[in-house]
């Protein structure tokens, strides 16, 4: 509507309808609006409530004690993985060692030993029988190893998984059993039958692992060995290479 001024004037049915935009404005939030430090404070403890404990702690020490608490964290996290690297004596559960049965020191040495990478050419001197010889298992050996009764010794299923089976070949099934030439620390040779028992749960030696044994005067806790699988040079059959090590036990006090 024009006035006789020239100027425009609204109606009373535009001018209610302006007001009720004008109100839906006055509701309305946009997203990006700046919020009121209560509402930051609010966020930031939610955030908060989703990490963990250290950070909690830290929210509001100086900064070097915030450096050092990160370096514990880092530590902790580098422990925690560690336990799952067979490296050190007192975390290799996959050789259920107790470390009660043993000095201090024999148990530094074990730990050389098991860091250790034996070279398995060492048992045959200058006979070559093998151009490739597997990643090494070694293991304590258990009450079940050498008990006559049992005559077996077993692996570790993971290991023989990712060591050895990749030597085998398509007609060498070990759920039903291959023959082998196992040769002992001296060199000397057993015969003996590499099977996977339950199925595919249980890798072991068998069918001679008594005799073994008894050669070689092997005992539960103090004797520890290291297994290798390789393809004879010539005859092209799967063999094992075993050496052995002792270590002292613990002698107990008595009282």
């Amino acid at each position: 509507m024009t006035t006789s001024t020239g100027e425009t004037s609204l109606t009373h049915k535009e001018v209610n309808v302006a007001a009720e935009v004008l109100i839906e404005l006055s509701q309305y939030r946009p997203r990006y609006r700046r919020q009121s430090p209560e509402e930051e404070d609010t966020d930031d403890e939610e955030d908060i409530d989703d990490e963990d404990d250290t950070d909690d702690e830290v929210a509001s020490t100086p900064l070097l004690q915030v450096s050092q608490s990160r370096q514990k964290q880092s530590r902790k996290s580098e422990e925690k993985s560690d336990k799952n690297q067979p490296k050190r004596v007192k975390k290799q559960n996959i050789m259920k060692l107790n470390i009660d049965d043993f000095s201090e020191e024999t148990l530094r040495l074990i730990e050389v030993w098991y860091k250790d990478e034996l070279d398995p050419q060492d048992i045959f001197g200058d006979n070559e029988v093998t151009k490739q010889f597997s990643k090494p298992i070694k293991k304590q050996l258990m009450l079940s190893d050498v008990d006559k009764d049992q005559c077996r010794l077993m692996l570790s299923k993971e290991q023989v998984k990712e060591k050895m089976l990749p030597f085998l070949e398509e007609s060498e099934d070990p759920v039903k059993g291959v023959d082998v030439s196992v040769y002992g620390p001296d060199g000397a040779v057993q015969e003996m039958k590499f099977k996977i028992w339950n199925g595919d749960k249980t890798p072991v030696l068998t069918s001679g692992w008594k005799q073994f044994v008894a050669d070689y005067g092997l005992v539960m806790t103090s004797d520890f060995i290291t297994v290798w699988m390789f393809r004879h040079i010539k005859t092209r059959n799967i063999c094992f290479a075993i050496a052995n090590n002792s270590f002292p036990l613990k002698k107990k006090s008595s009282r």
